[in-house]
């Protein structure tokens, strides 16, 4: 689990990058988006960031959306393949005794 998940991280680093070095420099990208150039380098080498901040470098480099979607093809998948248990209607008891 855990190398896969490096694996992920260095996928999205390299991807990060290759979307960056057209257009700007580490520091340039760090200045738009508030973080740190460190936090920058440090997502292009595959290594754990703050969440919030990997967010809003793919964002600002237009790769969210792209997440988004394979996201949310993976729940409707989700969706369509569970079967839900459906819960017995409850009977109403009066008070009347």
């Amino acid at each position: 689990m855990q190398q896969a998940s490096g694996e992920f991280l260095k996928s999205i680093g390299a991807l990060i990058r290759a979307k960056r070095v057209d257009r700007m420099d580490q520091q340039a990208l760090a200045l738009r988006v508030g973080i740190s150039r460190t936090t920058i380098s440090s997502m292009e080498r595959g290594v754990g960031v703050n969440s919030n901040s990997l967010f809003k470098v793919l964002h600002h480099l237009d790769l969210l959306n792209d997440l988004q979607q394979l996201v949310d093809g993976q729940l409707d998948q989700m969706d369509n393949s569970l079967s839900r248990k459906s819960r017995k209607v409850k009977e109403v008891l009066s008070n009347d005794f």
